[in-house]
């Protein structure tokens, strides 16, 4: 098991052309089954890829002496393997995020200590998700209602991420740290049916592993087809907006209005990320259907206006003034 754990990994390095000699790579290292066997994997294999592995650990904050000895147990494991590793304190719970759980804000708090340290290091990121969690998230995707980019899961590389352990499942990696006589801490939390990935993972993937004992491999290659295609669309949406746009974000709406609808709204969403606004449904619906009218102003993001008057469409950013209420 441990030899198709390292060929797995091999296999996707290569395939997703995740890393190359020379390279530095960062491992999220939370102190789980997963990111233990990742670090330990990619550490066993520096010579063989020609890379420097490096750790980083993101206290979280929010299981008390737990989450201390995670992060003391993640200090000691990087020690005993001679990695440099470092340490993030976050407060999620003071964080400000409005109409975010505290998951979502713990995730955010996370890859932005990852992005900071991959600027500084110029390294690549290296997260421990697996088939186990890529079939997880679409499934969690198809339950909450998507499209295509939502069927496509846990992309295997983007940016500065990468996801070396895509084609592992969790049986595979738990195996991987017995028989390397592994240690890992468990979170408690990932027993909770409240959260519903979860309740997915215990719930509803046993089921349908007694209707197909293949399911992992089956959801695997669904996304890797749909990515293809997903792709080719993203890029047709590129390659649209290089030929309405006039210059400073400013695109001709004609142009953009004759676009096939898959195109169009992933037209839109490319607008919407050039301006660092996250590309919603809700906001893509609106952006597009003023669009499609030929005129109107929204309101999309704080002091961020979605604008299209006389044949022109862009985002504008125009200060508000807000009233303050004493109380």
């Amino acid at each position: 098991m441990a030899d198709s754990i390292t060929e797995k990994v091999i296999q996707a390095v290569k395939q997703f052309d995740m890393l190359e000699e020379g390279n530095r790579v960062i491992v999220g290292l939370s102190g789980g089954a997963d990111s233990v066997a990742l670090l330990y994997c990619l550490k066993s294999l520096e010579k063989i890829l020609g890379i420097k592995v490096y750790a980083c650990h993101v206290n979280h904050n929010l299981r008390g002496k737990e989450s201390d000895g995670d992060q003391a147990y993640t200090e000691s494991l990087c020690k005993d393997l001679g990695i440099e590793l470092r340490v993030f304190s976050v407060d999620v719970m003071g964080a400000s995020a409005k109409h975010k759980s505290i998951e979502e804000k713990a995730r955010e708090l996370r890859y932005e200590a990852f992005c900071n340290l991959s600027r500084e290091l110029g390294a690549k990121v290296a997260t421990a998700h697996n088939a186990c969690d890529n079939t997880e998230t679409v499934l969690m995707n198809m339950l909450r209602g998507t499209g295509l980019k939502g069927l496509c899961g846990i992309p295997p590389k983007r940016d500065y991420l990468i996801r070396p352990l895509i084609y592992c499942s969790r049986e595979e990696i738990e195996d991987y740290c017995k028989e390397n006589k592994l240690k890992y801490v468990t979170d408690k939390t990932n027993f909770s049916t409240d959260y519903t990935r979860n309740k997915i993972r215990i719930e509803l993937i046993p089921k349908l592993l007694e209707i197909n004992p293949s399911l992992f491999n089956t959801i695997r290659r669904m996304t890797y087809a749909l990515s293809v295609d997903s792709g080719f669309l993203e890029n047709m949406a590129r390659d649209a907006l290089d030929k309405a746009g006039i210059g400073d974000g400013i695109y001709e709406t004609e142009f953009l209005r004759n676009l096939p609808e898959p195109v169009f709204t992933r037209a839109v969403s490319l607008m919407l990320k050039e301006k660092n606004i996250e590309p919603t449904s809700l906001r893509i619906n609106g952006f597009g259907k003023i669009i499609r009218t030929g005129h109107g102003k929204i309101n999309i993001e704080k002091n961020k206006f979605a604008v299209v008057k006389k044949g022109k469409a862009e985002i504008q950013f125009i200060p508000q003034k807000y009233r303050q209420i004493n109380t």
